[in-house]
C-alpha cells in the first residue's frame, strides 16, 4: 500500500529530476554558440515500481544518463573535409603569393625586362656605331639581371618561409597529439566508473579536426572511449593516452630543408613525407618541394639559355675597340653534388663546360653499380647518355686562320664507334697548298660526313654527329646510339694533329671506373675520385642557380660585338642581328619554347595550379558547410526547443513542488485526526 512517505519521494524524485534535465537544458543553451558542441538530452526513465493493491505502483522518475547527440558518419566526414581544406587553403594562399612574384602586372617583372633588353639590341643593330645605344643595351641587359637576381632571391625566400611552417606545423600537430592523449585518459576515467564524458568527448572531436587540418587521420575508438589516431596511412599518433611524436629533421638531398620523420625510439627516425596525403602539411611539402624548385628551375634554365646563347654569339663579334672573344654575361658554371646517402669514398670535384653549344640543361646521374662500373644518365630524360670523344681546344677556323687539310698529309682519321672499329676515313683535301676551311662548323660537317661514309661503320649500323664548339674551339664526336654500350673514340690517323684530336677524352655512356676518372658528356666535364660503393650516385647540371649568378660582365659600351668582322666596324651590324634574333629562336633547353615563351608558359602553368587549387577549396568549402548543416541538424543546439524545454522541466519542478504542498497538507489532517 502507498503511504504519504512513498508520495513524498515520488515528489523528491520529480524535483530532482527537473532539476537535472533543467540543468541540461540550460547547459545546451549556455554553449548555442560554442564549436563542436553537440546537444544533450536528459534520459527520463521510471523508476523500479512496487507491488501493491490493487497492482504495482509507480515510485516516481528519474534520469538515467544523459545523452550526446551526435552522428559518428557525419563527423567523420567532416574530419576528411578538413584534411582537404587544410591542404587546399594553403596551396591557394601560397600560389597567390608567388603569383606576386612574377610583378608583370605593373610592366615590373622578367617579361618587361627581356622584352627591353632584345629592344636594345634592336637599337644597336639599327646603329652600330653609336656609343650611346650601346651605353643604354648594357644597362637594359643589367636590369634584366637584376630582376632574374631578384626573382630568385624571392623564390628562396619564400621556400624558406614555408619550410619554417613546415617546423611549426610538426610542432603543432605534436601539441594536438598529447592534447587528444590527455583528453583520452580522462574520458577512459569518467566512462569507466559510469559517468557520461560529453563535453570531453566534444574537447577531443574539435582537437581532432583540428589535427585533421594539419595532416591526414584516420581514428578508431576502443571499447573503453579511448581514441586511437593514426596519420599518413597508419603511422600511430595517439593510442589511449600514449603519443608518438612527429620530428622535422633536415635532409641533405633537398637543400637541408625539413623532412617529416616519425620517431619509433631509434637514432633516425622513419621519413614519412612520401605517406602524407593531405593536410596542411602536404600544401607545405607540395609547394616547397615541387611549385617553388620548379619555378626556381624555369628560370634557371631560362637564364642559362639566354647566357649560353647570347655569350656563344657575343664571342664570335667584334666590338668597336677591335676586341673579341669576349662574354656578354657571366660565364655558367657547372653545378656537382654527392648524394648523401653514398656510402662509399668516392667524390665528385667542381665541373666545367667543355662545349657550350652541347649543353642541354638537364639534369644528369652518375651512377655506380659497383665500385668499378658506372653509368651515365641524363635524368632528365630517364635515357643513358650517348658516348662521346671531346678534343683539345685549337685555334678557330677562320678566313683569317684556316684550318688546312692537304692531300695525303693530314687528311685520315680511324675511329671507332660503339665497339665497331672504321677503316681509313679520308677528308677531302688538295695536293699543296691544302683545302682550307675557314668555318668550324663547315669542318665538323666534313669531319660527321666522312666518318659517317665508311663502309665498316654502316654496315653495323654505327653514325656520329660532330660538332665544333666555337666557344672552347673543341671537337665534339658524339655516338648516334644511346644504348649503355655507347661509347666513342679517335684512334689514329694523320688528322689528329690537325683537329685537336690527339690526346682528347673519349667517355662511354657505361665504363669501366679506375679513379681518378674524367667524364665528359653533352658539353660538361665532372672528375670523380676516390671508391664509390654500388648505389653511390653523383649529380651534375650547368644551370642551377643561373639565375642568381647572372650578372653583365662586358665592362665597355666599346666591347659590345656587334660586327661580324674586325674590320667591319663600326658600321658592320651582323652580329647585332644575330643576337636580336635570338629572341625568335626555339631552344631545346625550353622545351622547343622561344624565351619570352618559355616565360610565358612559367607564368600560365602558375596560374592553371592557382586557378585549380582555388577550386578545390571552394568545393571543399561548400562541402564542408553541407556537412556542418546536416551535422546542426543532428547535434546543434535550437534556442526555440531549449525554451520550451525550459517551460516544461519548469513546469514539471512546480508541480513536484506542488505535489509535496499537498502532500504535507494532507499529512497535518492525519495528524489533526489524532490530536
Amino acid at each position: 500500500m502507498v503511504g504519504l512517505s512513498s508520495l513524498f519521494d515520488i515528489a523528491r524524485s520529480a524535483l530532482v529530476t527537473s532539476q537535472q534535465a533543467l540543468a541540461v537544458t540550460g547547459h545546451n543553451v549556455a554553449n548555442v554558440s560554442t564549436p563542436g558542441y553537440s546537444r544533450q538530452t536528459a534520459v527520463l526513465t521510471e523508476r523500479p515500481p512496487i507491488n501493491g493493491q490493487p497492482g504495482m505502483v509507480g515510485t516516481g522518475v528519474q534520469a538515467t544518463s544523459i545523452r550526446r547527440y551526435v552522428d559518428e558518419s557525419v563527423n567523420r566526414q567532416l574530419t576528411v573535409t578538413q584534411q582537404n581544406l587544410g591542404r587546399y587553403a594553403l596551396t591557394r594562399d601560397e600560389l597567390f603569393r608567388l603569383q606576386n612574384i612574377f610583378g608583370d602586372g605593373n610592366d615590373q617583372g622578367v617579361a618587361a625586362r627581356l622584352s627591353e633588353f632584345f629592344s636594345g639590341l634592336q637599337d644597336v643593330a639599327t646603329s652600330p656605331g653609336e656609343v650611346t645605344a650601346r651605353s643604354v643595351l648594357l644597362a637594359r641587359a643589367a636590369q634584366l639581371a637584376s630582376s632574374l637576381n631578384h626573382t630568385s632571391a624571392e623564390l628562396a625566400t619564400a621556400r624558406q618561409a614555408l619550410n619554417f611552417q613546415v617546423r611549426q606545423t610538426v610542432g603543432e600537430i605534436n601539441d594536438l597529439s598529447a592534447q587528444i592523449g590527455e583528453l583520452n585518459s580522462r574520458i577512459v576515467s569518467a566512462e569507466v566508473t559510469g559517468q557520461n564524458a560529453n563535453d570531453l568527448r566534444d574537447q577531443r572531436d574539435v582537437i581532432v579536426n583540428e589535427l585533421a587540418q594539419r595532416v591526414d587521420i584516420t581514428t578508431i575508438e576502443s571499447s573503453v572511449g579511448a581514441l586511437s589516431v593514426f596519420a599518413a596511412r597508419g603511422q600511430v599518433l595517439v593510442e589511449g593516452g600514449y603519443v608518438r611524436q612527429l620530428v622535422a629533421v633536415e635532409d641533405l638531398d633537398n637543400d637541408g630543408m625539413l623532412t617529416v620523420g616519425y620517431s619509433t625510439g631509434g637514432n633516425r627516425p622513419l621519413s614519412i613525407e612520401s605517406l602524407i596525403s593531405s593536410g596542411r602539411l602536404r600544401g607545405l611539402l607540395d609547394v616547397r618541394d615541387g611549385t617553388i624548385p620548379e619555378l626556381t628551375q624555369s628560370f634557371d634554365r631560362l637564364a642559362a639559355t639566354l647566357t649560353n646563347a647570347v655569350n656563344q654569339i657575343h664571342r664570335a663579334g667584334f666590338g668597336l675597340d677591335g676586341t673579341t672573344g669576349l662574354d656578354f654575361f657571366s660565364p655558367l658554371s657547372v653545378l656537382t653534388e654527392s648524394a648523401s646517402t653514398n656510402a662509399g669514398s668516392g667524390a665528385i670535384g667542381s665541373g666545367a663546360v667543355l662545349a657550350p653549344s652541347l649543353l642541354t640543361f638537364h639534369d644528369y646521374e652518375v651512377r655506380f653499380t659497383s665500385p668499378t662500373a658506372y653509368a651515365i644518365v641524363d635524368a632528365t630524360t630517364g635515357y643513358t647518355v650517348r658516348g662521346n670523344y671531346v678534343g683539345t681546344a685549337i685555334a678557330a677556323p677562320s678566313s683569317t686562320t684556316p684550318v688546312p687539310i692537304i692531300t695525303g698529309s693530314n687528311d685520315t682519321l680511324t675511329v671507332t664507334v660503339d665497339g665497331v672499329a672504321s677503316g681509313t676515313i679520308t677528308l677531302t683535301g688538295a695536293a699543296s697548298p691544302g683545302l682550307s676551311y675557314v668555318s668550324g662548323d663547315a669542318l665538323a660537317l666534313e669531319i660527321q660526313t666522312r666518318i659517317n661514309a665508311d663502309a665498316t661503320l654502316q654496315a653495323a649500323g654505327r653514325a656520329v654527329s660532330v660538332v665544333f664548339d666555337g666557344t672552347t674551339g673543341r671537337f665534339v664526336l658524339t655516338s648516334a646510339d644511346s644504348s649503355v654500350s655507347s661509347a666513342v673514340d679517335v684512334t689514329g690517323g694523320t688528322a689528329r694533329s690537325t683537329l685537336g684530336l690527339v690526346s682528347g677524352t673519349s667517355t662511354a655512356a657505361t665504363g669501366t671506373y679506375a679513379g681518378p676518372a674524367v667524364l665528359n658528356f653533352d658539353g660538361l666535364s665532372v672528375t670523380v675520385t676516390g671508391t664509390p660503393a654500388a648505389g653511390d650516385v653523383f649529380r651534375a647540371d650547368s644551370y642551377t642557380d643561373a639565375a642568381k649568378n647572372l650578372a653583365v660582365v662586358l665592362a665597355s659600351p666599346s666591347s659590345v660585338a656587334a660586327s661580324s668582322t674586325r674590320a667591319g666596324a663600326p658600321g658592320n651590324n651582323t652580329n647585332a642581328l644575330a643576337l636580336v634574333a635570338l629572341q625568335h629562336r626555339q631552344f631545346t633547353g625550353l622545351q622547343s619554347n622561344t624565351l619570352h615563351d618559355a616565360y610565358r608558359r612559367t607564368a600560365a602553368e602558375l596560374g592553371v595550379k592557382i586557378q585549380t587549387a582555388e577550386r578545390n577549396n571552394d568545393a571543399q568549402d561548400i562541402l564542408r558547410d553541407q556537412i556542418e548543416t546536416i551535422r546542426a541538424q543532428v547535434s546543434g543546439v535550437s534556442i526555440d526547443e531549449e525554451m520550451i524545454n525550459l517551460i516544461k522541466f519548469q513546469r514539471g519542478f512546480e508541480a513536484a513542488s506542488r505535489l509535496i504542498r499537498v502532500t504535507d497538507e494532507m499529512l497535518q489532517t492525519l495528524l489533526s485526526l489524532k490530536s
